[in-house]
């Protein structure tokens, strides 16, 4: 009997040794992989505090800091850390304490209805049911709205980021940086006005016509326009059909710009895109109710191109990883060109059945009308035998 005492006394004290060093392993894990996250963005953020000190030493010395890359930069850091984490704080608050106070509501709305003798309590202690339901109620629907302001400025502060990062100069196309930046021209303009007027892009304006945005305000010159005669009528807003010709022709004198910088390979590809884009741009002009089937090609297609182009002539040197990425993208762009060709003989596919059908209605009708003696030796249509 000692002897089995000795030996469960030892097996317990094994065990809790096991347990205690497995424990203890765990915890040093987790300890390392907590220390390297916080560590890793202790480092982001000395780096861009370290970008933004050497900016202002250079300031200093009368150094002329890096002109638009620094500013951009010093912008970026300054609405990541100001109204983009507001946005994230505000968003994981809200809907955190909606949770809570959600959940708290509705089972204190439950509560409530089943009622005191269900629940077998007094009616003084069922009191509290509806009490802390009409407190949690009203909690949740704030905190809602905090989590929703939360995530439109979140979301606000994220496209003006996509914005600036996009930009390439101090003066940018606004419709080309809208495109660039894969946004809505739309909703651009909108966060582009209050940006300007709120100070998120300070020292910045842009045309009335939204068509240039300048991140310097003193490079924007308007010009007066002459006053219009009370005869005249005001301009009307571009149609559909003319609008698409003025973005593709802005492509077109995009692809020629890029001709003779990435290679030969590149350049035959441009040549078949500019080609097919121009057919497609002819056929619909001829054919305008076909221009929402363009929809993907105006919003996605067209303006990723242009994106990867941008890539590719800012790599520097035909050297190693930049050499790969260019021939990765004369890859792509030469299945952007299938897939064209492709989209062109859909559009000619739909015409085509539509001529057919209006031909079989043309033929019906002179037969059914008697104006003709035998209709495949009068005419040369698809019913003439082959």
């Amino acid at each position: 009997m000692p002897q089995n005492n000795n030996d469960f006394k030892h097996n317990l004290k094994s065990d809790f040794k096991s347990n205690f060093d497995r424990d203890l392993g765990d915890l040093l894990d987790n300890a390392v992989q907590f220390g390297t996250g916080v560590g890793a963005t202790v480092l982001g953020s000395l780096s861009d505090a370290l970008a933004q000190a050497g900016d202002a030493i250079s300031a200093a010395r009368g150094v002329p800091p890096d002109s638009f890359a620094a500013w951009k930069r010093r912008l970026d850091f300054k609405l990541k850390n100001g109204g983009y984490s507001a946005g994230i704080a505000l968003t994981v608050v809200g809907w955190t304490f909606t949770g809570i106070f959600g959940i708290t509501a509705l089972v204190m709305g439950i509560l409530w209805g089943v009622g005191p003798a269900a629940l077998g309590v007094s009616d003084a202690a069922f009191r509290v049911f509806p009490i802390l339901f009409f407190c949690s109620y009203p909690a949740m629907l704030g905190f809602l709205y905090m989590a929703v302001a939360g995530m439109r400025k979140l979301f606000y502060f994220s496209r003006l980021r996509k914005l600036l990062r996009a930009a390439r100069d101090w003066q940018c196309d606004l419709p080309g940086l809208a495109r660039t930046a894969l946004l809505k021209q739309e909703q651009v303009y909108k966060d582009v006005q209050k940006a300007v007027a709120d100070g998120d892009f300070p020292g910045a304006a842009y045309s009335a016509d939204f068509s240039t945005l300048y991140f310097d305000d003193t490079l924007y010159h308007p010009v007066e326009a002459p006053a219009p005669a009370e005869s005249s009528a005001p301009a009307e807003p571009l149609s559909e059909p003319e609008q698409f010709r003025r973005e593709c022709e802005a492509f077109f004198a995009y692809l020629q710009s890029c001709r003779g910088c990435l290679g030969r390979d590149t350049d035959a590809e441009l040549d078949a895109m500019q080609k097919t884009c121009r057919a497609l741009l002819d056929f619909t002009a001829a054919h305008p109710e076909q221009l929402p089937q363009l929809r993907r090609l105006r919003d996605y297609y067209l303006p990723t191109t242009r994106k990867l182009l941008d890539t590719a002539l800012g790599l520097g040197d035909d050297t190693g990883s930049a050499a790969d990425i260019r021939r990765d993208i004369t890859a792509i762009l030469h299945t952007l060109n299938l897939a064209y060709t492709k989209l062109y003989d859909t559009l000619l596919e739909d015409v085509s059945l539509d001529v057919s059908t209006e031909i079989d209605t043309l033929e019906a009708m002179l037969r059914q009308d008697g104006l003709t003696h035998d209709f495949e030796s009068d005419f040369t249509t698809r019913s003439q035998p082959k």
